[in-house]
């Protein structure tokens, strides 16, 4: 090779080598930028780094691990075995060796996402997002982490956002995954994953592959090798070009969801009530305030455009006591001029509870308070629940609603007690929890309702109970 030939080809090379430095010096400012934009660090945070082992999160840590060290963060890196490979341990097991090699605190967890999923009859991916969460939460108060930091990077988020919208998303969930959300911080979401894989390079960071990253069986594998390699033929920027529509997806339902007031909606416990005439709004701000309204219970997560419908539907055109189940052990029903939405709640055994002087505390609805007194006709003009003492039975207990209770109205005329219900407008997911005082089928106070004709004061009362209920 001439001498002439040599210096080209040692500049062309000495120039390539700076552009490539100066890129990856670009590289880690933008992200440091970005993570500044968004508060994501604190001086003084405990960090909780997400590793699987991939090159993703491999970047990740050495990202976190090098940059703790100049603004005074510690980090911990929290490595996770689903169980659902056979060698996964080979993983955990890479993972500790670089951290040890590295003097990076590292804890492992070891889940079975096959057995839980068979247990709960859900889907390997979202089975294995449930344990891998519930592992993370662990991991952040055992070591008292403030964050924790996940490798998202740019080209997950556009795969989140088209899985969002090819199961029927609105344009909450076309907005994909944020920067910051509660304790998780995604540092390298504005990241490409070929600058990934060249800042690994760059630093000579290991990582190994999960073989089931190949497997097209899980959806986000299938959008990831199958769909958007055949869209990036036809389109190249194709993943920058879905980030920037959740972008503007996101400000657009931002601007709505301000629209969407929640006065008038009450919440007591796992129940939330949306008055029928908020369903008069354009639909787009009922969607929004339904959303409010699940987030409220914390039961957003799953939601789909086609149960949003139902319920809008339910407002506008259902009939009384109509009910539909939605996801997250929820339901929703059409309560005279409301719409309940509901979380369940375990079955409990029936309780009785003694009829006694003084405090009891019924669970599911509150305390009851009772006295004994012949100066009841003051407890009257208060608008209290007074029975003669003489009148009811030694035997009658509190207890919740049976099948054949019979209840005599104030005033006479016995009748079916859900019959009674019905007509105070109770609603039906709250009669099983209202206490009845009653000896065998026989009631004779409904709680906060009414007192029978049987156990009424009169003229001939000596002594009298006088009963106040307090709603918890």
């Amino acid at each position: 090779m001439r001498r002439g030939n040599i210096i080209l080809y040692a500049t062309v090379e000495f120039s390539v080598y700076i552009c490539y430095n100066i890129a990856m010096e670009n590289f880690e400012t933008n992200i440091i930028e970005f993570m500044t934009g968004n508060e994501m660090l604190t001086k003084g945070d405990r960090i909780g780094v997400a590793v699987s082992g991939g090159a993703d999160s491999m970047a990740l840590l050495h990202f976190m691990h090098e940059l703790s060290a100049q603004i005074g963060v510690g980090i911990l890196a929290v490595h996770i075995n689903h169980g659902i490979r056979t060698d996964a341990r080979k993983d955990a097991a890479f993972v500790k060796k670089y951290c040890s090699d590295n003097r990076i605190e590292c804890v492992v967890y070891n889940v079975n996402v096959p057995e839980y999923c068979r247990a709960h009859k859900v889907g390997t991916e979202a089975g294995a997002r449930v344990l891998r969460y519930e592992c993370l939460e662990m991991a952040a108060k055992k070591y008292k982490l403030t964050k924790v930091a996940l490798a998202h990077h740019l080209d997950d988020q556009a795969e989140t956002i088209l899985l969002h919208i090819f199961r029927g998303c609105g344009l909450e969930g076309a907005t994909g995954m944020k920067p910051v959300s509660g304790i998780y911080i995604r540092p390298f979401l504005t990241v490409k994953k070929s600058d990934l894989i060249a800042y690994n390079y760059h630093n000579g960071t290991p990582n190994i592959t999960d073989e089931t990253n190949t497997d097209n069986k899980y959806a986000r594998n299938f959008i990831r090798n199958t769909v958007m390699p055949t869209i990036q033929q036809e389109w190249r920027n194709v993943n920058e070009n879905i980030v920037s529509f959740g972008k503007i997806a996101g400000a657009d339902n931002e601007y709505i969801m301000g629209q969407a007031d929640t006065s008038g909606v009450v919440q007591s416990g796992n129940t939330v009530r949306i008055p029928i005439n908020r369903f008069v709004l354009a639909t787009p701000v009922v969607t929004r305030l339904i959303l409010k309204v699940l987030d409220m219970l914390g039961t957003k997560k799953n939601i789909e455009s086609k149960h949003i419908d139902a319920i809008i539907e339910l407002g506008r055109s259902g009939i009384n006591g109509e009910r539909i189940d939605i996801p997250n052990a929820c339901y929703v029903v059409r309560e005279y001029e409301y719409i309940t939405v509901v979380k369940k709640e375990r079955k409990v055994e029936e309780k009785t509870y003694s009829f006694k002087i003084g405090k009891t505390v019924v669970d599911g609805f509150g305390t009851i308070m009772i006295t004994k007194t012949i100066s009841y006709k003051i407890a009257l003009e208060r608008g209290l629940f007074v029975i003669d003492a003489d009148k009811l039975p030694r035997k009658a207990k509190w207890r919740s609603r049976r099948d054949g209770d019979q209840f005599t109205k104030f005033g006479g005329g016995t009748k079916n007690l859900g019959s009674y219900l019905t007509d105070k407008k109770v609603p039906a997911r709250l009669r099983g929890v209202i206490p009845v005082l009653a000896d065998g089928n026989e009631v004779f106070v409904v709680g906060g309702l009414g007192i029978s004709e049987k156990v009424k004061t009169d003229r001939d009362t000596v002594e009298a109970f006088v009963i106040e209920f307090v709603r918890a």
